[in-house]
């Protein structure tokens, strides 16, 4: 049976809407209100992860842009993933928002202009899906990048750019900025995004050695196949109904991207019907994660009334305060 359920959240659009996020999820799975909710540290990419990544991996952070560049068509792999955000600006300093979806004009304009404005620094390769960029510098750059996930809305000073070349990463970056700006003012852009304002550029790393425990690690979407290209072991593409019809002596993970994708009335059914004896749920909330663990309680337990909607979001934003006070991080 399923065990562990990832939501990974790799564009990071469930983090900026956390209320609408958890109130959804009641609503579809309302079994999920004798559960027991945490806000953890780790955002989602981290924690996934943590489970499947040996504690000595070469990998320093989530090596999600590596696992995503596996399908990358190109004989050379690219060094960066280039991502459109949304930069939060103040007085004294600036703090990540956003991953923002672009429409395919606006992506096709943005690739041709960055193509022409740095032909002498890197080669740029579009995305099949049209949501980032892969960059391959013309000469070796030495920087390391942080995956946007890492960084939401956290003060620069968290996230710049660390080693050699990151002084080249942080050019690169102003450029694109005052690009950004002429073409937003360009009559041909009436639909031109109002939140897009910057682009973030993520290191791509090596493959991370692989270790886990579990009997099969299923799942959907792009982080999901890109696991799969890398040969992660016992990953199989298999659907969710297959999965929850496993013998309950197995332990399985099941990863998709984003939380509308899951069939969250059927694992409902499945919970209340005593298909699923246990579950451990992780999603995006903020900068961090939830985990949502679900033990079956024996008939006589069930007089404990559920957790309602709005006694559950301040007990999760109050950890949140908590947590990101502790870890001294200035949204």
């Amino acid at each position: 049976m399923i065990q562990q359920i990832y939501i990974t959240d790799y564009l990071s659009g469930a983090a900026a809407q956390p209320v609408a996020q958890v109130e959804s999820l009641l609503n579809q799975c309302p079994s999920l209100q004798y559960a027991s909710w945490q806000t953890v540290a780790q955002p989602p990419l981290n924690a996934l992860f943590t489970q499947l990544v040996a504690p000595d991996s070469r990998a320093p952070h989530a090596p999600v842009s590596r696992v995503l560049s596996s399908r990358v068509e190109e004989t050379v792999l690219p060094a960066f993933c280039l991502l459109p955000v949304h930069l939060a600006m103040r007085r004294d300093t600036f703090s990540l928002q956003s991953i923002v979806p672009l429409s395919s004009a606006i992506y096709q304009a943005l690739t041709t202009r960055l193509q022409a404005h740095f032909a002498a620094d890197f080669e740029l390769h579009i995305d099949a899906g049209q949501r980032y960029w892969w960059v391959q510098p013309l000469r070796q750059v030495q920087a390391q990048c942080r995956w946007p996930q890492d960084c939401l809305f956290q003060q620069a000073m968290h996230w710049q750019p660390q080693g050699p070349d990151a002084g080249l990463i942080r050019q690169w970056a102003n450029e694109m900025q005052m690009l950004l700006h002429q073409l937003a003012t360009e009559p041909s852009m009436a639909d031109w995004p109002g939140a897009l304002n910057s682009l973030w550029f993520a290191s791509v790393g090596p493959v991370p050695d692989w270790q886990h425990g579990f009997d099969l690690v299923a799942g959907q979407g792009e982080v999901f196949a890109g696991l799969s290209a890398l040969q992660l072991p016992r990953c199989k593409a298999t659907t969710l109904a297959e999965v929850m019809q496993l013998p309950r002596t197995q332990q399985a993970l099941w990863i998709t991207d984003e939380l509308e994708t899951l069939d969250w009335p059927a694992l409902n059914q499945a919970l209340q019907a005593g298909t699923l004896q246990a579950l451990h749920i992780v999603l995006p909330f903020a900068e961090r994660s939830v985990q949502i663990h679900y033990q079956k309680r024996p008939r006589w337990q069930f007089w404990r009334k559920p957790t309602t909607l709005n006694k559950l979001l301040q007990q999760l934003e109050q950890s949140l305060s908590s947590a990101t006070e502790q870890a001294g991080f200035n949204p």
